[in-house]
This record gives structure tokens, C-alpha cells and sequence, in this order.
């Protein structure tokens, strides 16, 4: 075993990509895996030849309500379709388009992110969903992950509102699945749950007693959630309340939905390429050109051109089940093509005033640092870093409207003329706390204004991303660009053409077209005029007393102090896993070091009263950003510190000895509620949170999967890098409440 791995042994974490803060970049760089797509989409998908989809049945098609006793119904179905979302990925096939599992009204369009929900905070929806899913997958599934064993239907669902704050058993955790025939042991058949002897049906209650915010829905089924969700389980949830629409009445911000007022729902995807001989093996049936590709196999470093450390490799010695099994979960994926509300590399065009766009990270694991530039006069199809285009004006994030706005400017990660991210002598992206722009983790959501007013018609700009993939230790052969190398040979793509996917740069095109209509009103650059530089870090909001933006109170009182662990470790097979835990050793890594990563199936440790208001402090001990999403609760970040993790595995008692130099604050754009916070490398990130629980015109049952709580309420916190989520990056949340049985 070398040096490195021995260091990395003792500390039983991070044996990919961990950031050492006191070791030399020798052992950093040796232990850095590579993690790319293996097979890539089909070449030469033009860009910015197709329209961005808006909404309704000509776009992504929203879900029709009915209304009862005060109450918004929707009746909406889970089904496989066909959607054709780029000619150039068909080209020369019979295929009809991409085929996908996906919401849509009962017996309604099916479209790619359709059955969009837009709520009114005060009036509860139930949401009645069928599932008439065919009983095989369309995408590799690994029967050796938890939930997913053979035998157990692959056409499971449950419908997570993610955001929400709902009761437990409509919230749609992982064991609350259900196929047409099957259930899991958390899905129960009381009210809100789809009624005794309903097979194939679940029903959900969402209070909307929130602020007005972006949510979305989507899959969330133990063992099969990343697939789900990449196959296009999801969708948007649109909720207003009485603020953001007096907003619009005054003529602060945009106000018509699907016109000036446009989701944009950022992912990447990789398309099955028949002709590439890395397919030959892969193990889905029936599958066509333009479909969606998944990785099926682990990839050892071992091998000439191997992706991830592998068990067996780095602890000779150590009991681990062999052969990998085929199809295997990968320990995250990063496809090569960009796609924005289902259309690969769309224009819009915009005319001469303010737009809104709610902006939704709904990809795997992919970062996106965004930015937004003129395209090169000589080529239209690129980006032009030169030349800035007009500033982000952030107003929300998914916790709602921030208590004030705050301004971007646009500046790409520093890197070098083969588009290299430069990196320190530590292997940290240069700048990597500051040089980010407006910085978009998987499942966070940025609610902006563009103010395209004083733009000449003819103008054209480009949506643009570096964010390093993995993030934030870079892998070059997951970005894709034009003029990037060609790295076929190692698993890669060929050299990205101009004009041309693939592509995971250059998000969006933006037209600028006459105005039509009256100008907007002088008002509505008043958010920009009091907009905050998002430069540095805010110990506290400047006072703005005219500032329109609703104020924000952080709850305070906190009853307890939790310190909790982001962790790596292998799996029985070797494989690379991700674990939530505290700072109390459990079971002991394959190796015999320490370990305090708990599998999902452990019991619970973060049990909770209603009502009550903790701190977490959770230090990552891993190389990756991981962004944590809290089921239930809205959360408040206070701080985030650097710490030597050496330290803090030798006293784990005493998290406080490793703590290094100075705490700083939120991130300007992180002032108020968030469901989904970035948690860097090498750092402990401070949040506070009460537990309050929904008031509902019905009696809450007990979770039947722990009985020795009393009156539990079963939720869950977990990483959204869904690969990580799914193995095993996910643990229960118990709130307990004498109010129910």
C-alpha cells in the first residue's frame, strides 16, 4: 500500500479526490479518480436550432385542475411516452424520439417535464397519481442496491413534492413506493394514501402554507430514484402567494407566467449512440438511437482506462464480494449534452424589457456556475468571454424571495488556453470560495431578473457555465466545450465542433427581438437599484428600510447542537459509497479504520420534537461539494469554517480543536430559508432550523417503520447528487409529535 493510501486508511475517509488541507499535491493528485461518461450521444446536435419549450400543450404542457370544499384536485398519471426533442439525435433512424417515463394529466398530452402544478399558498392541493408504468425499466438497474433486489418490481414510484411542507405520508420518502400491484412498508392506506384496496393509485396532500417559491415534484423510490428521476419523473410546482402577486400588481417584477415569467429547468443527459462500439454489451433491450443512455458499469482505476478507486485495489487485504456485479451503480454521473426545459442547447427570443426566470438544477450531480455573455459577432453559436451581458438580478432562491436582492456580475472560472481549470498547489480550483458566479448545486434553485431592455435588436447572448465536474476538484473529461481534446481514447469524446454538441457550456441562446407593447415600467429596476454585490460574505444584511422584499427573522433559541459527518468509504463490493453520520464512530471501515458514515437502514439518530429549533454542524470529510437537502424544514445557513479533518478523526469528541482560522458567513444570495445547501470540501457548514410541523384537517398515523418511536413523523436529509442519495448518502429524520397516534 503506498504512502498515500496509508494516510488516507488512517483517516478512514476519502480515498477519491479528498482534499487534504495539510498533505503535499503528490497525494492528491495520485488518488484523484476519473469519473466521465463512457459513451457519448450521438454527434453533430446542432445548437440553438430549436425553440426553448414555454408552457402548454405546445411546450411543457401544465396539469389541469378541478376545485372541491376548498381544495385544488389534480388526477395525474405516471406512464412511458415518446418525445422528440432534437431532430439531430434521430438522424437517421426510424426512432420517433426519446423514449421516457413521466407525469401527465390522466389520459392527457404526455410531454417531457410536463403536469406542471402552479398553487396559491392557502389552498391545499391533493394530487392523485396513477401508476401505469410498463413492469421493466428502461435504463440499467443494479439489483444489489438496497430496495432494488430481484424480485421486487422496477415499475415502483412515489411522488416526492420537493420543497413541500407536507405531512409525513405525503411526502413521499423512499419507502413509500408503490407499483401497480406492490407497496412499500412506508406507504400507508389511510387518508392521503390511496385508499384501502386501490391498487396502482396514491394520493398526496400539500399543505401550500409556504411563501411563494419554485418547487418541483419528483421520483423518490428507494433503490431506483436516480433512474427514475433521469428517465423524467419530475416537474415543475409553481406557488404564489399575496406578496410575490402584489409585486407584479405594483410592476416590481414580471408577471406573466410562461411569457416574461419562464422556468428554466437545466439538466444533462447522454443519448444512446448505436454506433458506438461501447454499446455493444449494454444491457437494455429494445433500446433505439436518440434514447437515454446510463452507465452500467464500474470502471476500476485498475483498468487501462478505469474511472473510480476500487476496494479491492487499494485494501488487498480486505473482505469484499467479488465480481462486481453487471449493471452496477456508478458513484455519480455526468452526461455530456445540456438540455434547458427538454430541448438541447434552445434559443429564446426575448424582447426589449425585464425578464423572470426560475431556475431549476434538476441534473444528477452537474454544478452549474452561471453566467450570461454576447456570442462572438464572427459566430453566433458561441460565447464571446469578453463581453459581459447584462447582470443577474437574484431575488429568490427555493426558499423563497431572499429579504434583499443581489447582483451578479459575470466572470468564468480562471482557466488555461486548453479551457484547464487552473488549481492551486492543493488541487483546489483557484478562487473556489469567491471566483463562482451565480453557483447552481443539483436541486438548488435561483429565481432572477435580466433586464434586456437597453439591448440593440439583433443582439444575441449565450447562458454559460464552467463549473468544474466533479465540483470542485475538476476532471477534464466530463467538460465538454468547443475545441476541447479529443479524448476518445481514454473513454472521452472526440473534439467538440463549432456549432455542434456535445456540449456542457453553452446552456442557452437568447435573441433579443423588438418590443412589442408598452414599455415596462420605470419600477421595475428598483430591485436592481437596490441590489447587493454578490462579493464576499454578508455577516449581515445592510438596511434597506425601502426595500420591497418581505423581511426574514433566522429562528434562535436552539435547544441542542448536533455535529454531524459527510463521509466515503467502499461498499461490500468495492465499491465507492457516501454516507451521512455523526461524529460518533460506527461501524468500522473495510479496512478497520474509523468510520462514521451510517447506512440509511441504521437507526435513527437525528430524532427531533416538533417545534423544536436545532444547529447542525456538519463537516465534510469527503473531496466533493455535496448539496444537502432537508426534507420538511426550511434551514438558515449562520456560517462555514475550514477544518483540519486529520484533527477532527483523531478527536471526534472535540470537533471544536479542528476548526481553522475564522468562520465566514452565507453567501449574499443564501440570506433566508433554503432547502438545499452546498457543503464544501475540508469545511464545516453551520445551519439552523425549527421543526415545525404542517396543521392538516386530518389525523397523522405513526410511521409503521419505527415503532419504538413514539408518534414519528418520518422524513429524511439527504445529498442531491442522486447517485450519492441512492448509495447510500441519505438518513431518517424523525420529528416525533403527541399530537398523532
Amino acid at each position: 500500500m503506498s504512502d498515500a493510501h496509508k494516510l488516507h486508511s488512517s483517516l478512514g475517509i476519502g480515498r477519491r479526490r479528498f482534499m487534504q488541507l495539510t498533505a503535499g499535491t503528490t497525494a492528491y493528485l495520485a488518488l484523484t479518480a476519473r469519473s466521465w461518461p463512457f459513451s457519448q450521444s450521438p454527434l453533430g446536435v446542432r445548437k440553438f436550432t430549436q425553440p426553448l419549450r414555454g408552457l402548454g400543450n405546445s411546450g411543457i404542457p401544465v396539469a389541469t385542475k378541478s376545485t372541491r370544499a376548498g381544495l385544488d384536485l389534480y388526477d395525474i398519471e405516471v406512464a412511458e411516452f415518446r418525445d422528440a426533442l432534437h431532430p439531430d439525435l434521430y438522424a437517421g433512424s426510424s426512432n420517433a424520439g426519446t423514449k421516457f417515463w413521466g407525469y401527465a394529466d390522466r389520459g392527457g398530452l404526455h410531454r417531457y417535464l410536463g403536469g406542471i402544478i402552479a398553487a396559491n399558498r392557502g389552498t391545499p392541493t391533493v394530487v392523485t397519481v396513477t401508476n401505469k408504468l410498463p413492469n421493466y425499466h428502461p435504463l440499467p438497474v443494479d439489483t444489489t442496491l438496497m430496495g432494488a433486489e430481484p424480485g421486487v418490481q422496477v415499475n415502483r414510484i412515489v411522488n416526492h413534492l420537493h420543497g413541500g411542507f407536507t405531512p409525513w405520508n405525503s411526502d413521499g420518502g423512499p419507502f413509500a413506493w408503490f407499483s401497480p400491484d406492490q407497496r412499500g412498508p412506508s406507504f400507508l392506506n389511510g387518508t392521503y394514501q390511496g385508499g384501502p384496496g386501490v391498487a396502482g393509485k396514491a394520493q398526496y396532500y400539500y399543505t401550500n402554507d409556504q411563501s411563494a417559491r419554485l418547487m418541483w415534484y419528483h421520483d423518490h423510490a428507494v433503490g431506483i430514484t436516480r433512474l427514475n428521476a433521469y428517465a423524467g419523473i419530475a416537474s415543475a410546482y409553481v406557488l404564489k402567494d399575496g406578496i410575490e402577486n402584489a409585486l407584479i400588481a405594483d410592476g416590481l417584477i414580471p408577471g406573466n407566467l410562461g411569457v416574461t415569467d419562464l422556468p428554466l429547468v437545466v439538466q444533462d443527459k447522454t443519448f444512446f449512440d448505436p454506433s458506438d462500439p461501447r454499446n455493444v454489451n449494454y444491457p437494455v433491450t429494445g433500446i433505439q438511437k436518440g434514447d437515454l443512455w446510463y452507465p452500467f458499469k464500474y470502471e476500476p482505476n485498475s483498468l487501462p482506462d478505469g474511472r473510480w478507486d476500487y476496494g479491492p485495489d487499494v485494501d488487498p487485504g480486505a473482505a469484499f464480494l467479488t465480481p462486481l456485479p453487471q449493471p452496477s451503480c456508478v458513484p455519480e454521473f455526468f452526461s455530456d449534452t445540456t438540455m434547458v426545459n427538454g430541448v438541447p442547447y434552445p434559443f429564446l427570443p426575448v424582447e426589449q424589457r425585464h425578464y423572470r426566470f426560475r431556475i431549476l438544477n434538476a441534473s444528477q450531480a452537474r454544478f452549474y456556475n452561471l453566467q450570461l455573455y454576447f456570442a462572438k459577432s464572427s459566430d453566433a453559436g458561441e460565447v464571446d468571454l469578453t463581453k459581459p451581458g447584462p447582470d443577474f438580478i437574484q431575488i429568490g432562491t427555493e426558499g423563497g424571495f431572499l429579504p434583499i436582492p443581489v447582483r451578479f456580475k459575470h466572470h468564468p472560472f480562471p482557466t488555461d488556453a486548453q479551457g484547464n481549470l487552473l488549481v492551486d498547489a492543493n488541487g483546489n480550483v483557484i478562487g473556489f470560495n469567491t471566483a463562482y458566479n451565480l453557483a447552481v448545486a443539483p436541486a438548488e434553485r435561483a429565481d432572477i431578473i435580466v433586464d434586456f431592455s437597453n439591448l440593440k435588436v439583433g443582439d444575441t447572448l449565450i447562458l454559460y457555465s464552467d463549473a468544474p465536474a466533479p465540483y470542485p476538484g475538476p476532471d477534464p473529461r466530463n467538460d465538454y466545450f468547443t475545441g476541447d481534446p479529443d479524448q476518445a481514447s481514454i473513454g472521452g469524446a472526440p473534439a467538440t465542433q463549432s456549432g455542434l454538441g456535445p456540449n456542457t457550456r453553452t446552456l442557452m441562446q437568447f435573441r433579443v427581438v423588438q418590443r412589442t407593447g408598452a414599455a415596462d415600467p420605470p419600477q421595475m429596476s428598483l430591485l436592481q437599484a437596490f441590489a447587493v454585490p454578490n462579493t464576499g460574505h454578508q455577516p449581515l444584511l445592510p438596511n434597506l428600510p425601502s426595500n420591497p422584499l418581505p423581511r426574514i427573522t433566522r429562528p434562535s433559541g436552539a435547544v441542542q447542537t448536533r455535529n454531524l459527518t459527510l463521509n466515503e468509504d467502499f461498499d461490500d463490493r468495492g465499491r465507492l459509497i457516501q454516507m451521512e453520520g455523526t461524529n460518533v464512530p460506527s461501524t468500522p471501515n473495510k479496512d478497520g479504520s474509523t468510520g462514521f458514515g451510517r447506512p440509511y437502514t441504521d437507526p435513527p439518530t437525528e430524532v427531533t420534537a416538533a417545534g423544536e429549533v436545532e444547529i447542525w454542524r456538519i463537516f465534510n470529510l469527503t473531496g466533493d461539494t455535496h448539496p444537502i437537502h432537508f426534507h420538511l424544514v426550511n434551514v438558515h445557513v449562520i456560517s462555514r469554517q475550514a477544518f483540519d479533518p486529520a484533527a477532527f478523526v483523531a478527536h471526534p469528541g472535540n470537533p471544536d480543536s479542528s476548526l481553522i482560522g475564522s468562520a465566514r458567513g452565507p453567501d449574499a444570495n443564501e440570506w433566508g430559508p433554503k432547502e438545499t445547501v452546498r457543503m464544501h470540501p475540508g469545511e464545516c457548514t453551520t445551519v439552523i432550523m425549527k421543526f415545525d410541523l404542517p396543521k392538516v384537517p386530518f389525523k397523522v398515523p405513526s410511521s409503521p417503520r419505527f415503532p419504538a418511536i413514539a408518534a414519528a413523523n418520518e422524513y429524511v436529509w439527504h445529498c442531491h447528487i442522486l447517485e450519492h442519495e441512492e448509495h447510500d448518502m441519505m438518513r431518517p429524520l424523525i420529528v416525533t409529535d403527541k399530537r398523532i397516534a
